[in-house]
């Protein structure tokens, strides 16, 4: 073996056992993690059943309310992903943050809301380019997801469990509460 791919071995070794011995499963600190994962990603993909059998993927600005515990997602009452909401509300969102080397996966029950004025708390202005008669206008509605489960991974935060890097910590709420799933 080179020298080179022996210190980079080393270099590496020394990484992942620092991050081993870092390693907080814990649910407080997974869940800090998962929502920081939220507050620094701008996106996230939103995955539904799709009406031919294969899942769709889209990206969302997704808005997290954290004292609700929701997800929401403004879109346009036509599209794809509204009548493949309607068909099956479960879905996902998949958040990656390279900067935090973290991703979060968040599976939930959507449903579709028109309440005005959920429709405007739930807005950003810039949207409106994509929804010109604004949060009440016919062209907009939200799609609030109540999560149920959730799957963290944060190298930044030391949510790493074993094997290192290839499994997240695994949450699901029960009665309201998060607990970390153990399987």
């Amino acid at each position: 073996m080179s020298l080179r791919k022996t210190i980079v071995r080393a270099l590496l070794d020394s990484y992942k056992s620092r991050k081993q011995k870092a390693c907080d499963t814990s649910l407080e600190h997974s869940l800090a993690a998962a929502w920081e994962t939220v507050a620094s990603t701008k996106y996230a993909f939103f995955i539904s059943q799709g009406a031919s059998g294969w899942p769709t993927a889209r990206l969302v600005e997704p808005i997290f309310d954290r004292e609700e515990g929701l997800f929401w997602v403004g879109t346009n009452p036509g599209l794809r992903k509204v009548a493949e909401v309607r068909e099956n509300p479960k879905v996902t969102l998949a958040y990656g943050n390279q900067r935090e080397r973290a991703n979060l996966v968040v599976f939930g029950t959507a449903s579709i809301e028109r309440e005005p004025e959920l429709r405007r708390r739930y807005w950003k202005g810039e949207w409106r380019m994509f929804f010109p008669d604004g949060p009440l206008g016919r062209d907009y509605v939200l799609l609030r997801i109540e999560p149920e489960r959730m799957e963290v991974l944060s190298f930044r935060r030391d949510v790493v469990p074993e094997p290192f890097g290839l499994r997240p910590v695994k949450l699901v709420r029960r009665d309201g509460e998060w607990v970390v799933d153990p399987g």
